[in-house]
């Protein structure tokens, strides 16, 4: 019975809808649809956004003339030392040298003096030597006396034999000879030699022009027993 009245309850309502007067349609927009369509519209504004996106070339970054800064070289972490994984053989603790001691230098020795007693002069040589010294002191007073024109004086010394063979007017003749070769200006150094048994000594003499040798020989006495000029030798190259 319920069943029934159900069903004429129904179809009570449908003639009453037919026999009311249709209203006016207005656009009426389901509760669900207005509040999907913001969501529509979100979704196309994303697209249409997301498509220009991709068109638009993404905008360049600035360039910078300055070159990056350098972080300061103690801001720098310092790198890692790199650990040998072998372990270091064991060596024995290097052994210290002792220091070397400088060596000492020898002193050079003294020198030895020598105690060898001087060889005693002989006699002869004793004679030999004073009479030396005696025919240079005569040579040297004759040629004084003779500069000074004093010729007795430079024959006081002649020996017996020299006094005869030229007295005191032939020295000065062969004294006087010697002018040719003008003024005589100085006296070199006397030297000794012996010959044929007598002392010789050689004096040179300087004159203007020329040198000449002034040869005295003395005899064993020690008296003058020559006198000769000559020449001076030439020197040897």
């Amino acid at each position: 019975m319920s069943i029934r009245v159900l069903a004429l309850a129904l179809l009570a309502s449908v003639a009453v809808a037919e026999a009311a007067p249709p209203k006016s349609q207005k656009p009426t927009t389901d509760e669900a649809a207005q509040q999907q369509a913001p969501e529509a519209l979100d979704v196309d504004a994303m697209a249409r956004a997301k498509d220009e996106a991709a068109d638009t070339p993404p905008p360049s970054e600035p360039t910078s003339d300055a070159s990056p800064a350098v972080a300061p070289a103690s801001d720098a972490a310092p790198p890692e030392t790199a650990v040998s994984a072998t372990p270091p053989s064991a060596s024995p603790p290097p052994v210290e040298a002792s220091p070397v001691a400088p060596t000492p230098v020898p002193a050079e020795p003294a020198p030895t003096p020598d105690t060898t007693a001087p060889t005693a002069e002989s006699p002869a040589e004793a004679e030999q030597r004073s009479l030396a010294a005696s025919c240079v002191a005569r040579a040297t007073n004759m040629l004084d006396d003779a500069q000074k024109a004093d010729f007795g004086g430079a024959t006081r010394d002649f020996d017996a034999k020299m006094r005869t063979d030229m007295p005191a007017a032939k020295l000065k003749q062969q004294w006087d000879s010697l002018a040719q070769f003008g003024k005589l200006v100085a006296r070199g150094q006397s030297h000794l030699s012996t010959g044929q048994g007598y002392t010789l000594v050689m004096i040179p003499l300087i004159f203007e022009k020329t040198n000449l040798v002034a040869q005295i020989a003395c005899g064993t006495d020690g008296r003058i027993a020559g006198f000769h000029v000559m020449a001076a030798p030439k020197p040897k190259i």
